[in-house]
């Protein structure tokens, strides 16, 4: 089974910690209940590491596929 990591999500005073196996997934997941311009995420890497990003939201595809 995939490894599941842990993603803080920070939105003013606001933080949410979402179980996910990859970043993509976890934003997504996140962005589905939240409607933030811009969050910060942190989450400990496969070797360790903590990572910290600002993303801004919502991430995705811009355009349908078909149309």
């Amino acid at each position: 089974m995939s490894k599941m990591r842990k993603f803080k999500f920070i939105s003013g005073t606001e933080e949410k910690e979402v179980e996910a196996t990859s970043f993509k997934k976890a934003v997504k997941s996140f962005q589905a209940s939240f409607k933030e311009k811009m969050v910060t995420i942190q989450w400990r890497t496969k070797k360790g590491k903590i990572v910290v990003k600002d993303q801004q939201l919502p991430i995705g595809r811009k355009k349908k596929v078909g149309k």
